[in-house]
């Protein structure tokens, strides 16, 4: 063997096995033969897109469903979930638009200036259009622009996170804050499905249409939920000027508490949905596990279990804590219902 051939099966050696006993022998044949009289190395070039075929294979490997692993299926499905309530998050943001622009007049009228009341009011305005943007390269198949592009603005939102938490009192720090509760774990989702699985869009295929057009309407119902318009035209003699509804504080503090106990339930009832949905495929229940991710402190912030005043900047190591309880508790979850489908597995003894 000479010492060109020992180096490139040294290279060889990366590429799994099953593939290098299906295309090794060629592979080596076609590099020798392209060799140089004399060539004892192998050059930069060829080195190098040895590895990186090596690379890709494992990542691709590791990212399919090749293997069998349901982590892959569930990371491109919570990906498109994730992504899908962005976008919703987007949508509300723009219905609120109106109510928030009289807001912005008022304060003007009070003599705030244009340059002070716009960060305040559409402070957030680039972060829900970069989603839409990401969202919109994701499900045409741009799938590296869309990754890049989320990477980027999901490092911005955990720095300005960061930031707002530590300095509270600087300005528009709340402003800040305000993408660092529930769009947070939405948002690392999203981008961990884009970087590390088969991508959102082959979550949508995983589901299928009727669960996506499920998902849809899910966002839409989140969408009118958490808008000031049905707010206030459902407040008894509501109506869509916020200021009029500062003449009444009871009666519109009344009714909050009554929007937030629709809001809990709808929430709850999402979330039993879901789970029954998912819950048919191993891929479904570890979606639900990443799902739980970005639930559990949607539920903290929405139920009675809200511990401080709403609008307080948010703490990131309470989030961090919600999110990780939110997926182990359904994991064990998961693993509990599983252990019995394990022990009736083929060539297992199971109950009769």
């Amino acid at each position: 063997m000479s010492a060109l051939e020992l180096r490139y099966r040294r290279l060889l050696a990366c590429y799994p096995a099953d593939h290098r006993a299906e295309h090794g022998e060629e592979m080596l044949d076609v590099l020798l033969s392209a060799a140089r009289p004399g060539q004892t190395r192998p050059s930069p070039a060829d080195a190098a897109d040895l590895l990186l075929g090596a690379v890709r294979i494992r990542l691709r490997r590791a990212t399919g469903d090749a293997t069998g692993s349901p982590w892959p299926g569930a990371l491109a499905v919570a990906g498109f979930v994730s992504m899908m309530m962005l976008v919703a998050d987007g949508v509300r943001f723009a219905v609120n638009v109106p109510q928030t622009g009289m807001l912005a007049g008022e304060r003007m009228d009070l003599g705030a200036t244009l340059w002070g009341v716009l960060p305040m009011y559409f402070g957030t305005a680039p972060f829900w259009l970069a989603w839409a943007v990401i969202a919109v390269l994701a499900w045409r198949g741009a799938r590296r622009h869309a990754a890049t592009a989320a990477c980027t603005v999901t490092v911005a939102q955990i720095v300005l996170a960061i930031c707002a938490a530590n300095f509270g009192e600087a300005p528009y720090a709340f402003v800040a804050s305000s993408v660092a509760g529930i769009p947070l774990p939405l948002a690392l989702l999203a981008t961990a499905s884009l970087v590390a699985s088969p991508g959102p869009r082959h979550g949508a295929r995983l589901l299928g249409r009727v669960r996506v057009a499920g998902v849809a309407v899910t966002a839409s119902v989140l969408v009118a939920l958490s808008s000031q318009p049905l707010f206030t035209l459902l407040l008894p003699q509501g109506d869509l000027g916020i200021p009029n509804l500062m003449e009444d504080p009871d009666r519109a503090y009344s009714f909050a508490q009554t929007w937030g106990r629709l809001q809990l339930a709808a929430a709850l009832v999402i979330a039993v949905l879901a789970c029954a949905a998912l819950s048919r495929s191993a891929h479904g229940r570890r979606t639900c596990a990443l799902l739980a991710m970005a639930g559990l402190p949607l539920l903290m912030r929405v139920g009675v279990f809200h511990i401080g005043a709403y609008g307080d900047i948010p703490v990131l190591t309470h989030l961090l804590v919600e999110c990780l309880a939110g997926f182990a508790v359904t994991m064990l979850c998961v693993r509990l219902v599983e252990l019995p489908l394990k022990s009736r597995a083929p060539g297992q003894p199971g109950k009769a």
